[in-house]
């Protein structure tokens, strides 16, 4: 019969004999354990226990979250370290997992006990954490005082949110000031806590800066071999208390504008040990540097053959590589030679060693490709209408007053405006607000889309009378004319602008730009009826050519240069040169023999585009234009010719 529920249940850890199944089962170990409790004891504490208590990697993540945690920390204390630089911490004292609460700091890992990497620049910087609560004398009065009968200069000394920065360029001095770690006490009773890690200033590439690398350069440059020895060049004596590293993108690209304007006919260059590891900066260095010959790359952190592709076109013949981790990828010599010599034909030295004559196809090496045209039409008898419609449209953009384009616009006229991203092209922000890259419209957005899209010649002309000032290049202008009908013309213009910073300012940041147009008949005369526009920053290479005088040659004799002479480069040249030497292309150019007298506003058009071609005053530009009868191509070959004889006087060009 079961026992009714609700009854009292057997105590089994009670300590009554005969029901006890615990004390049975501990009577039964006892029984057969001839261990003694000492035994027994010393056992149980050697034994490895297993705890299902949460670790601190599991806490925060595992094994991923803690070298995620790592990663943060190494990427926060090196955010200072640009342009390729990698300090070595030492971070060996995490190796040996968390460590537990409670216990003891090991020895030799923190503060006196860590000893300072020795820096390839032989730069190190000092952080005080919260040393900007001090005055800068005063934290120099305390590091003295503790560092008596030595001295030290602090150099690039600045203050951040929660710490002080400076730099010392000393080994020894730089290993002391880690010392002093926790040892300068304030008046405050605070110790400074100092840490000392490698790593280089970013010094500003200004013109004083350019005006030492001149000297140092010149120092170094033997004008009997015409070979500049760069190797080492952050070392050199000349540059105390300051850093110049050609690592640097900006140092290396100053160092070539350097060589280019003063020694362009180098033919040897050293750069052995300048921790050099990207070559952007020798982009279109056959152009810029087209006689040398010799390059020393040794020494330098070039991971790749693929970086030296800027090279290919340079005529390399002497080339070294050697102590470069790119060495590291070819075990066997001769396939290192190979790929070598694959990517530069005609090198006859590598490392040091001469190399055996290559077995090459008869080829002449004197081919080269036609050069690009700087603009292209369909159709010839196009040239002079696009060529009078930009004159007039860029002479009114760039006034003070844009509101006479809105008879440029048809009445439902559509116009967008494309930037690249900052990342591609840098900071454009005058222009940033009018965006409407597709690729920054995200989820699509439809009102986003229409919101930047101009439409009506109102809503047109009121964002372009919301741009900066400006100033267009015409000698950088490139035309194609993709589309020529009777009742639609569609082309492109690209050149540089420069954007003022302010209406009354005189400087700017160079800008290049692509307009694609399509127009239509209205009245006697054409409207845009759509329109896209990309405006991006300019090139290094391009904001030099800016406003550049034009170079003037003489039109040789023969049928094709039936046309008047013309400012190579202009518009209006590039777009006469495309047209095909036939008498009915040459019937749509004016002859200089029988010029047209245009009426007043074309001459006062004129006047403008004169005075902003040659830079002379208005008085002098209408003089000259007068004086050739009103022929502006002839009037800008007459202005070139006398400008390069001095014949036309200061006046001429005081406004």
């Amino acid at each position: 019969m079961p026992k009714p529920r609700g009854g009292q249940r057997p105590n089994y850890n009670s300590g009554q004999g005969g029901g006890s199944r615990f004390s049975a089962l501990n009577d039964y170990q006892n029984d057969h354990d001839d261990r003694s409790n000492e035994g027994r004891k010393k056992e149980r504490n050697t034994t490895r226990r297993v705890s299902f208590k949460p670790s601190a990697l599991q806490s925060k993540g595992g094994i991923k979250g803690r070298v995620n945690e790592l990663a943060l920390r190494s990427r926060l204390e090196d955010d200072e370290d640009m342009d390729g630089l990698v300090t070595n911490l030492n971070y060996e004292d995490r190796s040996q997992g968390p460590r537990r609460k409670g216990s003891p700091v090991p020895k030799g890992k923190f503060g006196k006990g860590r000893k300072l990497s020795i820096s390839q620049f032989g730069w190190y910087q000092v952080t005080i954490h919260c040393g900007q609560r001090y005055a800068k004398d005063d934290l120099i009065r305390a590091l003295l005082h503790n560092l008596t009968p030595d001295v030290f200069l602090p150099l690039f000394w600045r203050t951040e949110k929660n710490c002080v920065v400076f730099f010392v360029d000393d080994y020894a001095m730089a290993s002391r000031l880690m010392q002093l770690d926790r040892s300068v006490q304030m008046s405050d009773g605070c110790r400074l806590a100092i840490r000392v890690r490698e790593s280089c200033p970013m010094v500003p590439v200004d013109e004083e800066f350019k005006e030492k690398m001149k000297i140092v350069m010149a120092k170094r440059y033997n004008p009997n071999t015409k070979a500049l020895d760069l190797s080492k060049f952050h070392a050199d004596p000349d540059f105390r208390q300051t850093f110049v590293g050609l690592h640097r993108t900006a140092v290396m690209s100053a160092a070539l504008d350097i060589i280019q304007k003063n020694i362009p006919d180098l033919q040897a260059l050293n750069l052995n040990d300048n921790d050099l590891s990207t070559m952007e900066s020798f982009r279109n260095i056959e152009t810029r540097l087209p006689h040398l010959k010799i390059l020393y790359l040794g020494g330098n952190s070039i991971p790749s053959l693929a970086t030296l592709l800027v090279f290919r076109n340079a005529p390399i013949i002497e080339l070294v590589l050697k102590n470069n981790p790119l060495r590291q990828r070819y075990k066997d010599h001769s396939l290192y030679v190979s790929e070598v010599r694959r990517k530069f034909p005609k090198l006859v030295k590598l490392d040091g060693d001469d190399l055996e004559p290559q077995i090459l196809f008869d080829v002449n090496d004197s081919s080269v490709m036609p050069k690009a045209q700087a603009s292209f039409l369909c159709d010839a008898s196009g040239a002079d209408i696009i060529r009078q419609f930009l004159e007039q449209y860029f002479i009114i953009f760039d006034s003070d007053n844009r509101q006479p384009l809105l008879d440029a616009y048809h009445e439902q006229a559509m116009m967008s405006i494309s930037v690249p991203p900052a990342s591609q092209a840098g900071r454009l922000t005058s222009f940033w607000k009018y965006n409407r890259n597709f690729r920054r419209i995200v989820n699509n957005e439809d009102v986003s889309k229409l919101r930047q899209l101009k439409v009506g010649r109102l809503q047109v002309v009121s964002t372009l009378a919301e741009w900066p000032k400006t100033q267009h290049d015409p000698q950088s202008f490139s035309v194609d004319l993709t589309l020529f009908t009777p009742k639609l013309i569609s082309f492109t213009v690209a050149g540089l602008f420069k954007e003022f910073e302010s209406s009354t300012s005189t400087t700017g940041e160079i800008r290049y730009f692509q307009r694609q147009f399509v127009i239509v008949p209205a009245g006697g005369g054409f409207c845009i009826r759509n329109e896209m526009i990309l405006v991006t920053s300019a090139t290094g290479q391009q904001a030099r050519t800016f406003l550049k005088p034009p170079v003037i040659t003489e039109p040789a004799a023969g049928p094709a240069t039936s046309l008047p002479p013309t400012a190579a480069g202009s518009l209006q040249s590039r777009l006469q040169m495309q047209q095909p030497s036939t008498s009915a292309a040459a019937g749509l150019m004016p002859q200089p023999t029988q010029p047209t007298q245009p009426d007043d506003a074309t001459k006062m058009q004129m006047v403008q585009a004169m005075c902003s071609q040659s830079n002379m005053n208005i008085e002098w530009s209408r003089k000259c234009l007068e004086e050739t009868n009103w022929d502006y191509n002839h009037a800008a070959f007459v202005f070139d010719k006398l400008h390069k004889e001095g014949k036309i006087p200061p006046e001429a060009f005081v406004k």
